[in-house]
């Protein structure tokens, strides 16, 4: 008798979602790089990791996929360790005269942010530096790569150029989409890594942090406590930077996301 083949598993559910961060927010951000002596891309990336954080403590499942010592409790406040695997879209000039050179140069490297139940907004801004600075990466793993957040940061050139003051802008690709409704979500059925986090400059007080999410790890729950947590810690990280990563979300911010 021919045994009976197990039924084909489902492809995750994918869905996007975007959120634009502008005005007060990108202003509260640059006080926090200033005061903290911080590329402002990391302060904005620190933010994001740590909404992340704290979304995914909140929910059990989440929990369960990303925790370090194989717990499982639902409340943020008993949580001891979270572990997001990180695949960074770096630049690759570390050589000397390498600045002068044509070409991108950029490659994909393997990091791994650790949050422990007492670290705080400022220490993870500073460990999330830290790496950056000074490179504590790994070349990635092809294997082990669907398995990570791939994480991309793209901003604007800012420098004038030229003798016409040339800047570049991504005004033609965005549109009106700042003075819009908003795009519709997307979603599909699919193979995908856990998440997609793309941080995209659009003008020097506006940046988009696009998201393509698998909801077998990240749920819409979990994105919906995401864009609360996230204009939560923008506020944070400027007034109280010693607030505890796992410290619950208020229900007030002052910032507009």
């Amino acid at each position: 008798r021919m045994a009976s083949q197990a039924s084909p598993k489902r492809p995750p559910w994918v869905y996007t979602h975007e959120v634009l961060v502008e005005l007060g927010a990108v202003e509260s951000l640059w006080r926090s790089a200033r005061k903290l002596g911080l590329p402002f891309d990391v302060v904005l990336l620190s933010v994001v990791l740590a909404a992340t954080i704290r979304a995914a403590a909140a929910i059990a499942s989440c929990a369960r996929q990303f925790a370090c010592d194989g717990g499982c409790e639902t409340d943020v406040r008993q949580r001891t360790k979270l572990s997001l695997p990180l695949t960074l879209y770096a630049p690759m000039r570390d050589g000397d005269m390498n600045d002068a050179m044509i070409g991108l140069f950029s490659d994909w490297r393997d990091a791994t942010v650790t949050c422990a139940d007492n670290l705080t907004l400022l220490g993870l801004s500073m460990n999330i530096a830290d790496i950056i600075r000074q490179r504590r990466w790994k070349v990635f793993d092809p294997i082990q790569n669907s398995e990570r957040l791939l994480v991309n940061i793209l901003p604007l050139d800012e420098q004038p150029r030229g003798p016409q003051n040339f800047r570049q802008t991504r005004a033609h690709e965005y549109g009106d989409r700042r003075r819009g409704s908003g795009r519709e979500r997307r979603a599909w059925g699919a193979p995908h890594r856990p998440m997609r986090i793309t941080l995209e400059q659009e003008a020097p007080d506006a940046w988009w942090v696009s998201l393509d999410v698998n909801a077998d790890f990240f749920p819409t729950t979990w994105c919906r406590k995401f864009v609360k947590e996230l204009k939560q810690c923008v506020g944070q990280l400027e007034a109280s930077p010693l607030v505890k990563v796992f410290e619950e979300a208020k229900s007030n911010s002052t910032f507009d996301t």
